[in-house]
């Protein structure tokens, strides 16, 4: 190393020194990537939950739409029998017989509460396809959010600093070489 001059020896200093603050730089960034990354994963984590929260709330509200679609469709026929026993009451009260157009009326009133009982059952389907079809929505985003974290988590912190630290201590090592071929050569 006698051989070598002091603009050689300042400029390795120079190239080792901007190596070292170049690579404490990059692992400055990444930290602060790191961060942003682990908040980012917090916040992905926190709305996945909630999806799927919101997508149990849609199945319970599905659940619950078809339980009162069953008892509204229960109590229309109910309803149904009592206006045809009302009905067949009132008839036989004034003296008509229960066959011919009479079971006609008792017909059309028992067709009449059936189309009604169906029309309960189809609403309370539709109501209840409703919430799982938004409980769907909510299960994927409760997935994308969980994925969305799992990156965010998986990324690599220090690659940005390790290629940094690499790259400048390639230079500083091809420096080093041609100081090192310079000065066998007598230069």
């Amino acid at each position: 190393m006698s051989g070598m001059s002091t603009a050689a020896i300042i400029s390795l200093g120079l190239s080792a020194a901007g190596t070292a603050a170049g690579f404490a730089g990059q692992l400055q960034q990444q930290q602060a990537r790191q961060q942003a990354a682990a908040a980012a994963a917090a916040q992905s984590v926190y709305q996945a939950q909630v999806a799927f929260q919101n997508q149990e709330l849609m199945r319970r509200r599905a659940d619950d739409a078809l339980q009162q679609g069953r008892t509204a469709e229960e109590s229309s026929r109910r309803l149904t029998q009592q206006r045809l026993g009302a009905q067949a009451a009132r008839l036989v009260a004034q003296g008509t017989d229960l066959e011919g157009s009479p079971t006609d009326i008792l017909g059309d009133t028992a067709a009449a509460g059936e189309v009604d009982a169906l029309t309960l059952r189809a609403h309370a389907a539709r109501e209840a396809y409703g919430y799982q079809v938004a409980g769907v929505g909510y299960s994927n985003t409760g997935v994308l959010e969980t994925t969305r974290a799992l990156n965010a988590i998986d990324s690599p912190a220090y690659l940005g600093a390790g290629a940094s630290l690499l790259s400048g201590a390639s230079t500083l090592a091809e420096k080093w070489r041609n100081f090192q071929l310079n000065n066998g050569q007598g230069h």
